[in-house]
């Protein structure tokens, strides 16, 4: 083997390896809008400002309990699900069912109201996180940001990007088997299906739009230990993390949670690899190829029911 086709085969191997760990990064950025957005049909265009909220819960926990990175999830997550939970059941749920009783309208125009209502959210969190942490850029320090797993002499993986998406993979095996086999996890499904049948059974789809919110603020929990762990961060952040999360949706799946695991790992393999190749200023535009590649060849995406 010539040592030109030995280094060729090295970066590509790298980009492979590299943009795989990138996409379990973006996957847990995208599950919880998929899975919100695969029970309601809403959009929550807050969702990266929550995640942002999420990276400033860490912080202040790594920084004043001395808690490390990790073990703030049993901080975090907790106060991302009741936070959920509540905006749930005593915002958008009220905001969706007076919008149809006043306009007499389907149940899609009802969730038009809670999508303006997380539009307007997502100005309030940025302002109030600029307002309690200021401008300046906040990280949570971790050893894990510098180490790296050497496969071979050439061949290396991020040891926090691993992790990642090992805690990708956990999460999506999880949801998976809470909707598939547990009780609660059903009457999510069958008020996904149709509320009003759910309903009609005796189900309190109120509080089962709730707990589904509740899980994907935990899980968006996650991805903001994870984005702080990453890089730094700052109050006006959430709409780029938004735009991952609907990129990697698109691709995947509109609503498919098994989605956004895959096309977390497109996504990051096409911005890896034209960013090894054109350099870095390529990575964005490989990546929206690659959105409207799949927009124009299967609009629903490539897991979506």
């Amino acid at each position: 083997m010539s040592e030109d086709l030995y280094w060729t085969l090295i970066d590509i191997a790298n980009g492979l390896l590299s943009g795989a760990m990138l996409g379990g990064y973006y996957a847990i950025i995208s599950l919880g809008l998929a899975l919100v957005f695969g029970v309601m049909r809403l959009v929550n265009l807050a969702h990266g400002d929550w995640l942002i909220v999420a990276a400033y819960i860490a912080a202040v926990v790594v920084q004043f309990l001395g808690f490390p990175p990790f073990v703030s999830l049993i901080v975090v997550v907790p106060a991302m699900f009741v936070i959920g939970y509540a905006l749930q059941r005593y915002l958008l749920n009220r905001v969706s069912v007076q919008a149809m009783e006043e306009k007499g309208m389907s149940s899609n125009f009802g969730l038009m109201s809670p999508i303006l209502v997380t539009f307007g959210m997502s100005i309030v969190i940025a302002h109030a996180l600029l307002g309690i942490f200021a401008s300046d850029a906040t990280g949570i320090k971790n050893a894990l940001s510098y180490s790296a797993i050497r496969l071979t002499q050439d061949l290396s993986i991020s040891t926090l990007r691993l992790i990642f998406f090992g805690i990708a993979g956990a999460i999506l095996v999880s949801v998976h088997l809470f909707l598939h086999r547990s009780h609660a996890g059903r009457a999510i499904r069958a008020a996904s299906d149709d509320p009003e049948v759910a309903s009609l059974m005796g189900m309190r789809t109120e509080r089962i739009y709730a707990l589904a919110s509740a899980i994907s603020l935990a899980v968006a929990g996650v991805a903001g230990v994870a984005v702080g762990m990453s890089r730094t961060f700052q109050p006006f952040d959430g709409p780029q993390f938004l735009l991952i999360a609907f990129g990697v949706v698109i691709v995947g799946g509109l609503g498919s949670i098994a989605g956004s695991l895959v096309g977390g790992v497109l996504l990051g393999i096409t911005q890896v690899l034209a960013g090894t190749y054109f350099g870095p200023s390529a990575q964005l535009v490989a990546g929206y190829m690659l959105i409207l590649f799949v927009l124009a060849v299967r609009p629903q995406g490539l897991f979506s029911r």
